[in-house]
Order: C-alpha cells, then structure tokens, then sequence
C-alpha cells in the first residue's frame, strides 16, 4: 500500500474521530440549553434523512478529476458544522440548520471518500484495501467515543465541539499532498434530469446492489438487536451490566477482525467470507431469545461482532472491484453508503412494529430470516444478471 493510501486512511479516522465525539457530546449540549428529549431525537433523525438524501446526488457528482476539490470543500462544510454547533449556544435556528449541513457534509464526506480511496487504489487488492478502510473507521470512531468524553469532562461540552471540529480541516490541508488522480476509463454515461439519474441507477452493475443490501442487512440487524436488546434482557433476568458486557465484547469483535480484516482478507476470497458471515450473522441473531446464558450471550454477541466487521470490509471490496474492471464508482459509493443509512433508519422502525404485534423475541427471529432472504434474492438475481452478461444477452456497467 502506498503513502497517499495512508494517508486517506488517515483522513477517514479523522472524519469519523470527529463524529463519534459529536454524536457523543452532542446530545447533553442540547439537553443543557433545555432542549426535550423528543427534540433532540428529531435533531438526529433530521441530520440522518439528510444524510441519506445526500449520498445519490454527491455520488453522480463525483468525478476523479475533481475529487481533490470536492472532497475538500465537502470536509471543510463538515468542520464548519462541527465547530458552528459548538459556538451556537443553543440557538435554535442556528442548531436546526447545522444540523441540516452536518447530515449533508457527513453523508457528502463518506461518499466522496469511499470513492477516492477506491480510485487511488484502482481497485485492486479490493478485499485487503476495504479491510484497511473500514479498520480506520472503526479506530475514528473509537478515538472519538473516547477522546471526546476525556475532553469534554475537563474542558466543557462547547468547547468540545468547537475544538474537534478543527480536525476536518486539517484533514482538507492534508489532501494537497495526494496526487492527481485520473478517472475511470469505463465512465457512467448520466444523461440529463430525472430520467438520466434513474437510467444510471438502473444500469449499476448488479454487484452494487449486493453490496447495498449487504449493509442495509448490516445495519437493520445491527440496529434491531441494539435497540431491542436491552428492553427485552431484563424481562428474562438478564441485568443491564450484562447488556453492556455484551456489547463490549461485539465491539471488540468487529474491532478485531477489522485490524487484522487486511491480513486474512488478503489470503482467503472474499466472496466465499462474505456468504459465511451473512449465514452466521442471521443465525446469531435468531439464537438469541434461545438461552439466558452469560457465556451463550457472549458467544452470540462475539459473532455478531465479527460478521459485522467483515461484511463492513467484504460489501466495500464489491465496490472496489468494479473500479478494479475500469468502471465509475462515485454513484455506487453513493449508493452503497445510502444502504448504511437506510439499514439504520429501517431497523429500529420495522423492528419495533414486529416486537410490538409479536414480541422481541419473535422479532429477532424473524428480521434475522427476511434479512437473509432478501439477500439471497438479490445474490440470485444478481448472479442471473451477470450469467446473461457473460452469454451477451445483456450488458451493464
């Protein structure tokens, strides 16, 4: 891997270090300046549907020639909204509208940047390279959570806002020293307005599409068990220190396989990976309103770590390898990452409806086997789909 790969590594820590302390600080800031719960939660659903709108846009937009620019002026927006939130005190309008810019940076940053380090690689080493990626994610996340709170207790919450925020801009300074990139020689003809983007979206090549239900799987399982978990382990006698004991060990799981995801990715297909963590990722998920065993639990949850970990490496590496074979890849990397924020806003909602006319222990069961089934569908149609193309029936990008 070369220096520039690292240092986009190093970029993307920084991008999710900054949110994982504001999504920590956040939330007591606004409660300080006596914002409901209700309002802080319609905040944060407020910045995940602009996130969400956000990806498609940006993912036609994104061109390799560019890509420098725009994803500098995407990560000094993000900084901007970090930092501005930090000195709004409290005021409304100010929150609700950086809040609104926070989705949209945050969405614009993790497109545009899944699809540059896609592009600097050239696709190659698709499932050693994504490991990487996704592994730098995951230490952001966690050097946030924690650093975030360190801060935040000794200096203030503001403060804190106002100061991580600094990290997207020293991230876009840090962008002058890649160097040029070149777009890819099988670019997405997008012709103009609404039929235009729906013709492009339509002739993604299918492996997008397993990429994109992979991490709505990822997310909606990830979110249902998240949410639900705890509600239902204290009606079994299972304590919350359990729950939080558990949740330590999936953690550390998916951190795990994602530090060392670059090594076994590298040696072992990952395609045949894939298709084994989806399986035991469903099958975990549908095992655990089977016993009230600690040690079961934490096998359970052990699992569900470490299939989250890979398939967050396995789904990216379907994206690189399209870039590996010559095509565009900024409309997939928007849509790949609009799955990541559908998974999380259909998990909860869907999940609750199934818990509340079946129970949660039904739930689990039940959104581990339609989530299964509605990957099966799509690797089945994607495999038919492709299987036409090789015959030259049909041909996609």
């Amino acid at each position: 891997m070369s220096r520039p790969f690292f240092l986009l590594l190093a970029v993307a820590a920084a991008i999710t270090t900054t949110k994982g302390a504001t999504e920590l600080v956040l939330p007591p800031y606004l409660d300080a300046y006596g914002y409901s719960l209700e309002l802080i939660g319609a905040l944060a659903s407020l910045v995940a549907v602009v996130q969400l709108g956000s990806r498609l846009p940006v993912g036609l937009a994104y061109r390799a020639e560019q890509a420098k620019r725009q994803f500098a002026l995407a990560l000094v927006a993000f900084g901007v909204s970090v930092v501005g939130l930090g000195l709004a005190r409290g005021d409304p309008a100010a929150i609700v509208a950086l809040s609104a810019l926070h989705g949209l940076a945050f969405g614009s940053v993790t497109t545009l940047g899944l699809a540059l380090i896609i592009d600097l690689t050239g696709g190659k080493r698709a499932g050693r390279s994504m490991a990487w990626y996704t592994a730098a994610n995951s230490l952001g996340y966690a050097l946030g959570a924690l650093g975030g709170g360190a801060v935040a207790d000794r200096a203030g919450l503001a403060p804190t806002l106002a100061v991580v925020g600094w990290l997207p801009f020293a991230a876009a300074l840090a962008l002058r020293l890649l160097p040029a990139l070149e777009g890819a020689p099988l670019p997405t003809e997008r012709g103009a307005g609404v039929r235009g983007v729906l013709g492009a979206i339509r002739d993604l090549d299918p492996r997008v599409w397993v990429a994109f239900v992979i991490v709505v799987y990822i997310n909606v399982i990830a979110d249902s068990v998240d949410t639900f978990f705890p509600v239902y382990a204290p009606a079994v006698g299972i304590p919350l220190a359990t729950v939080g004991l558990l949740r330590a060990f999936k953690s550390g799981a998916a951190i795990f396989i994602r530090s060392t995801g670059p090594l076994f990715l590298g040696a072992v297909d990952h395609r045949v990976v894939t298709v084994v963590a989806i399986v035991a990722s469903a099958a975990a998920t549908a095992a655990l309103p089977l016993s009230t065993s600690t040690l079961v639990l934490i096998a359970i949850f052990i699992v569900l770590g470490l299939t989250r970990g890979v398939l967050r490496a396995t789904s990216a590496a379907q994206i690189a390898e399209i870039r590996g074979e010559g095509r565009d890849v900024g409309l997939a990397s928007g849509v790949y990452n609009s799955g990541l924020d559908l998974g999380t806003i259909v998990g909860p909602l869907v999940g609750g409806v199934i818990a509340g006319a079946l129970g949660i222990p039904a739930m689990f069961q039940i959104v581990a086997a339609a989530s299964l089934a509605a990957w099966l569908a799509v690797q089945l149609a994607t495999m038919r789909a492709r299987a036409r193309a090789r015959s030259g029936q049909m041909s996609y990008l």
